[in-house]
């Protein structure tokens, strides 16, 4: 894939390019649970793209709570022209988009980074992390006690993220007929659910919200999160949170593939094409082309959905690079060619391994976007790159679907 043949197609159609607009024409939102959200966002300025079953990593959703709120918004724009020297995370630089955010929430107690000491600004953010910034930004600390909500999270109450979820139920910002995984990536359909929600409630100074309107906190039902044993759901009147579950091995004989897990959070062992444990990352910033090229300096890319989310995945990667250009991963993806069908995928996502296989292998014409639609055909992982190799003209695409996953931890 040439460095200046980019992926500038992708980036304006896949990656969804467009200039602000209401949530009027948000076309893959008219008909969800999340247009009243929306709406209420891209009124006011916040959101500027659809894509509501698409997951938003820690910058993103950093920007939109602090923008919603007047302190922390004039605070981000002082920083704009005021950065520190030194960036507070070694993987952040003071120039990037969303640093001004970050200054403003780690001044304000609202993010400390991971224990690593990194930030990591482009990873997903769970639900319990979404629900816990936005609470920590509106000051509502919560109650680690289950009696004032009436509250039960079995064998997880105390835990970090536990007053900040009894604080959300309390304000009853959980949309009804709404399902959210612990643990889980929550997609932007949900958290601008959540967000448009608490800051309506703070806007009109109001206990709680219901249906789209407030009401006092007695006439909301109190939820109960039950014990996370298998296939047991967390019902919160007919809103629904799923405490995290534990991954066995979907299919016999994939215990086999636990050896290629891996201690990254996200990466990739593709056998067959001599890949081994190699990193994918999600672009901090999916909307430019810089911003989806970045990934391919330290691997590959990712767009779309994740592992066991059972949308389409999308990994791409380099296939060529300029003759001068001898970095370590401008042919990355030259040899994914030789995959064929029956052979295996192996993806490590946050703990578990995901095993894949190889369904067949086509070659496309560089504008056609048409296999990244969601036809509810279920899970698929696509390795995507430009060919043939030296070329820019079409794009050469395998296709596999899941067969197994393995808990690594």
């Amino acid at each position: 894939m040439m460095r200046k043949g980019t992926l500038t197609t992708l980036v304006l159609v896949l990656a969804g390019i467009a200039s602000p607009v209401s949530a009027a024409t948000f076309a893959d939102v008219a008909g969800t649970g999340y247009a009243d959200a929306y709406s209420y966002l891209a009124q006011e300025g916040i959101v500027e793209q659809g894509r509501p079953y698409d997951t938003l990593n820690r910058a993103e959703a950093l920007k939109v709570i602090l923008e919603l709120q007047d302190e922390t918004s004039r605070r981000a724009a002082w920083y704009r022209s005021n950065m520190p020297i030194i960036a507070l995370f070694p993987d952040v630089r003071q120039k990037d988009w969303f640093a001004s955010y970050i200054e403003t929430a780690y001044e304000k107690r609202i993010v400390t980074g991971y224990p690593d000491g990194k930030f990591h600004p482009g990873r997903p953010v769970s639900v319990e992390e979404a629900v816990t910034l936005l609470m920590r930004t509106y000051g509502e600390t919560g109650s680690t006690g289950d009696t004032e909500q009436s509250l039960r999270i079995q064998n997880a109450a105390g835990q970090w993220y536990t007053p900040a979820i009894n604080a959300a139920i309390k304000r009853n910002l959980i949309a009804q007929n709404e399902r959210l995984l612990l643990g889980a990536a929550i997609t932007r359909g949900q958290f601008f659910s959540i967000v448009h929600r608490m800051h309506a409630v703070k806007a009109t100074r109001a206990v709680a919200f219901n249906d789209g309107a407030v009401q006092p906190v007695a006439s909301v039902q109190a939820p109960l999160i039950a014990a996370p044993q298998p296939q047991v759901a967390v019902s919160a009147g007919t809103a629904v949170i799923h405490a995290p579950q534990p991954v066995a091995v979907a299919t016999a004989g994939n215990t086999q593939g636990s050896q290629y897990g891996s201690e990254k959070y996200f990466a990739v062992t593709i056998p067959k094409a001599g890949i081994t444990d190699l990193n994918i990352t999600h672009p901090v910033d999916p909307f430019t082309k810089e911003g989806v090229l970045a990934p391919l300096q330290s691997g590959v890319g990712h767009l779309f959905s994740y592992p066991g989310g059972g949308g389409k995945i999308m990994v791409y990667g380099h296939s060529s690079g300029y003759p001068w250009d001898v970095s370590q991963y401008t042919k990355i993806f030259r040899k994914i060619n030789a995959l064929q069908a029956g052979d295996r995928i192996y993806v490590t996502y946050s703990g578990t391994l995901y095993v894949y296989e190889v369904t067949f292998e086509e070659t496309i014409d560089a504008a056609d976007t048409s296999r990244f639609q969601d036809n509810g055909s279920g899970e698929e992982l696509i390795l995507y790159t430009c060919w043939p190799p030296d070329s820019i003209q079409q794009r050469y695409l395998i296709h596999a679907i899941p067969v197994g996953t393995v808990a690594l931890r």
